[in-house]
Protein backbone atom coordinates (compact mmCIF):
# COMPACT_ATOMS: atom_id res chain seq x y z
CA UNK A 1 0.00 0.00 0.00
CA UNK A 2 2.62 2.25 0.54
CA UNK A 3 4.46 1.65 -2.96
CA UNK A 4 0.95 2.79 -3.93
CA UNK A 5 0.49 5.57 -2.31
CA UNK A 6 4.75 6.62 -3.50
CA UNK A 7 3.68 6.64 -7.26
CA UNK A 8 0.63 8.50 -6.86
CA UNK A 9 2.33 11.01 -5.06
CA UNK A 10 4.98 11.43 -8.38
CA UNK A 11 2.02 10.85 -10.58
CA UNK A 12 0.33 14.26 -8.90
CA UNK A 13 4.19 16.35 -9.20
CA UNK A 14 4.64 15.25 -12.84
CA UNK A 15 3.20 18.24 -14.02
CA UNK A 16 4.70 20.37 -12.40
CA UNK A 17 7.80 18.78 -13.17
CA UNK A 18 6.82 19.04 -16.56
CA UNK A 19 6.79 22.22 -16.44
CA UNK A 20 9.96 23.19 -15.06
CA UNK A 21 11.77 20.82 -17.05
CA UNK A 22 11.43 22.60 -20.34
CA UNK A 23 14.12 25.10 -19.19
CA UNK A 24 15.36 24.00 -16.07
CA UNK A 25 18.50 25.27 -15.69
CA UNK A 26 17.60 28.69 -17.24
CA UNK A 27 16.59 31.26 -14.58
CA UNK A 28 16.00 34.95 -13.54
CA UNK A 29 17.80 35.18 -10.27
CA UNK A 30 18.23 33.46 -7.23
CA UNK A 31 16.09 33.87 -3.95
CA UNK A 32 17.86 33.06 -0.77
CA UNK A 33 15.54 32.79 2.52
CA UNK A 34 16.63 32.13 6.14
CA UNK A 35 13.84 32.49 9.23
CA UNK A 36 12.48 30.48 12.16
CA UNK A 37 9.18 29.40 12.65
CA UNK A 38 6.57 29.74 15.08
CA UNK A 39 3.98 27.23 15.80
CA UNK A 40 0.47 28.80 16.74
CA UNK A 41 -0.64 25.53 18.41
CA UNK A 42 0.58 23.71 20.83
CA UNK A 43 2.44 20.51 21.96
CA UNK A 44 4.84 19.48 24.14
CA UNK A 45 6.72 17.49 21.72
CA UNK A 46 8.11 20.75 20.16
CA UNK A 47 11.62 21.30 20.30
CA UNK A 48 10.93 25.67 20.12
CA UNK A 49 12.19 27.40 16.96
CA UNK A 50 14.04 26.86 14.35
CA UNK A 51 16.38 27.71 12.00
CA UNK A 52 15.43 27.39 7.91
CA UNK A 53 17.77 28.55 5.11
CA UNK A 54 16.70 27.90 1.41
CA UNK A 55 17.50 28.83 -2.44
CA UNK A 56 15.18 29.25 -5.30
CA UNK A 57 15.77 29.53 -8.27
CA UNK A 58 12.96 32.44 -9.96
CA UNK A 59 12.60 32.18 -13.63
CA UNK A 60 11.30 35.31 -15.24
CA UNK A 61 7.46 33.50 -15.91
CA UNK A 62 7.73 33.26 -12.20
CA UNK A 63 8.19 29.99 -11.96
CA UNK A 64 10.37 28.70 -9.61
CA UNK A 65 12.25 25.50 -7.87
CA UNK A 66 13.70 25.35 -4.92
CA UNK A 67 15.70 24.00 -1.77
CA UNK A 68 14.87 24.37 1.91
CA UNK A 69 16.85 22.80 4.58
CA UNK A 70 15.59 23.19 7.92
CA UNK A 71 15.35 21.38 11.62
CA UNK A 72 11.35 20.26 12.01
CA UNK A 73 9.41 21.08 15.08
CA UNK A 74 10.49 18.24 17.47
CA UNK A 75 14.64 18.50 16.32
CA UNK A 76 14.88 16.02 12.81
CA UNK A 77 16.90 17.91 10.24
CA UNK A 78 14.22 17.92 7.59
CA UNK A 79 14.50 18.85 3.81
CA UNK A 80 11.82 20.24 0.99
CA UNK A 81 12.43 19.72 -2.56
CA UNK A 82 10.16 22.02 -4.31
CA UNK A 83 8.71 23.55 -7.77
CA UNK A 84 6.07 26.40 -8.01
CA UNK A 85 4.53 29.45 -8.59
CA UNK A 86 4.97 33.40 -7.87
CA UNK A 87 2.21 35.86 -8.26
CA UNK A 88 3.26 39.79 -8.28
CA UNK A 89 0.40 42.08 -7.49
CA UNK A 90 1.37 45.92 -9.18
CA UNK A 91 -0.55 49.03 -8.48
CA UNK A 92 -2.19 49.47 -5.55
CA UNK A 93 -0.37 45.97 -3.93
CA UNK A 94 3.23 47.47 -5.44
CA UNK A 95 5.51 44.91 -3.89
CA UNK A 96 3.16 42.48 -2.40
CA UNK A 97 3.30 38.49 -3.47
CA UNK A 98 1.33 35.36 -2.92
CA UNK A 99 3.25 31.74 -3.67
CA UNK A 100 2.23 28.21 -3.90
CA UNK A 101 4.57 25.34 -4.03
CA UNK A 102 4.82 21.65 -3.97
CA UNK A 103 6.88 19.04 -3.13
CA UNK A 104 8.40 16.26 -0.72
CA UNK A 105 9.19 17.08 2.19
CA UNK A 106 11.44 14.64 4.28
CA UNK A 107 12.67 14.12 7.74
CA UNK A 108 10.14 13.22 10.11
CA UNK A 109 10.72 10.04 11.46
CA UNK A 110 10.16 7.43 14.19
CA UNK A 111 7.37 8.81 16.59
CA UNK A 112 7.10 12.25 14.40
CA UNK A 113 5.78 10.49 11.51
CA UNK A 114 2.53 10.62 11.54
CA UNK A 115 2.87 14.28 11.93
CA UNK A 116 2.57 15.09 8.54
CA UNK A 117 -0.38 13.50 6.24
CA UNK A 118 0.59 10.58 4.15
CA UNK A 119 4.22 10.19 5.05
CA UNK A 120 5.70 7.07 3.71
CA UNK A 121 9.33 6.30 4.11
CA UNK A 122 9.76 9.63 5.95
CA UNK A 123 8.96 11.60 2.64
CA UNK A 124 5.65 12.99 2.29
CA UNK A 125 3.52 15.37 -0.22
CA UNK A 126 3.48 19.18 1.07
CA UNK A 127 1.63 21.56 -0.58
CA UNK A 128 2.98 25.12 0.93
CA UNK A 129 0.79 29.09 0.15
CA UNK A 130 2.82 32.29 1.25
CA UNK A 131 2.14 35.52 1.06
CA UNK A 132 5.47 37.98 0.64
CA UNK A 133 6.45 41.70 0.49
CA UNK A 134 9.74 42.74 -1.44
CA UNK A 135 11.41 46.14 -2.02
CA UNK A 136 14.66 46.37 -4.44
CA UNK A 137 16.37 42.81 -3.82
CA UNK A 138 15.28 42.16 0.17
CA UNK A 139 11.81 40.23 0.56
CA UNK A 140 9.97 39.29 3.98
CA UNK A 141 7.73 36.16 3.27
CA UNK A 142 5.26 34.26 5.88
CA UNK A 143 4.26 30.74 4.31
CA UNK A 144 1.78 28.64 6.58
CA UNK A 145 2.61 24.88 7.21
CA UNK A 146 -0.65 23.22 7.36
CA UNK A 147 -2.99 23.73 10.11
CA UNK A 148 0.44 23.55 13.10
CA UNK A 149 2.56 27.25 12.22
CA UNK A 150 3.28 29.96 10.18
CA UNK A 151 6.85 30.51 8.87
CA UNK A 152 8.78 34.15 8.64
CA UNK A 153 11.56 33.72 6.46
CA UNK A 154 13.68 37.34 5.24
CA UNK A 155 15.01 37.20 1.89
CA UNK A 156 17.79 38.80 -0.39
CA UNK A 157 18.13 38.35 -4.21
CA UNK A 158 21.30 36.98 -5.42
Amino acid sequence: MKIIRFFLYIALLSPLVSQAEEHWYNYDHLYLQGGTYTHYTASDDYKGSKILISLEAIKDNDWLYGLALFDNSFGQFSQYLYLGKKWNYHGAFEGFNTKLTAGLLHGYRGKYEDKIPLNNYGTAPALIPSVGYKTGRYGVDVHMLGLSGLLLTVGLDL
